[in-house]
């Protein structure tokens, strides 16, 4: 079994985004005379920007655990996917054109499966490796994967449709997990 993290150096950015927001709107509510508009925009943005630092401390705390039997995420609760249960994988990518063509943005991979889902964004260590996993259960269910995701998985050098060996990238990390490391 291999165990991932969001690694607290990606995560910075998105604290210090939500502290800035969170900063503003309530600095604003506290120095400025309030009406119902500004308190409803500034209170609005103080409330939006820490849902978004809850979310990034849920990322911060979050362990995924992958195993050739199964996908557990643990945060706030435990969710678990066996691969062979897996029925639905979608691998999508947000970024600007511009970013496209540099590789920069990002990518979300949703699995769903047993009852409940799970979602991963490509700053996760390991990422490459969950995507590869999750190309070989969807092969080996037979769940057909939309053309966005296999496409997405191509950029990645997984191939969706073939039973192939991981790509250099994540052949380390299937080695650990098949050895228990």
């Amino acid at each position: 079994m291999q165990v991932f993290r969001y690694p607290a150096g990606t995560l910075s950015g998105d604290y210090l985004r939500s502290a800035a927001g969170v900063g503003l709107g309530v600095g604003v509510l506290t120095t400025v005379p309030i009406g119902w508009a500004i308190g409803l925009i500034f209170g609005g943005l103080a409330g939006a920007f820490g849902l978004f630092g809850a979310r990034t401390l849920e990322r911060h705390i979050t362990r995924v655990a992958v195993s050739d039997g199964e996908i557990a995420r643990a945060a706030l609760g435990t969710r678990v996917i066996p691969w062979d249960r897996l029925d639905n994988a979608k691998l999508r990518y947000y970024g600007t054109r511009r970013q496209q063509k540099n590789k920069d943005g990002f990518m979300q991979l949703t699995l769903r499966g047993a009852g409940t889902s799970m979602t991963f964004e490509s700053n996760l260590e390991g990422f490459d490796y969950i995507v590869w996993r999750t190309a070989r259960a969807a092969r080996a269910n037979g769940v057909s994967l939309d053309p966005a995701s296999a496409g997405n998985m191509l950029t990645l050098e997984i191939d969706p449709d073939n039973e192939a060996p991981p790509p250099p990238h994540v052949a380390e990390l299937h080695e650990n997990v098949r050895s228990g490391n």
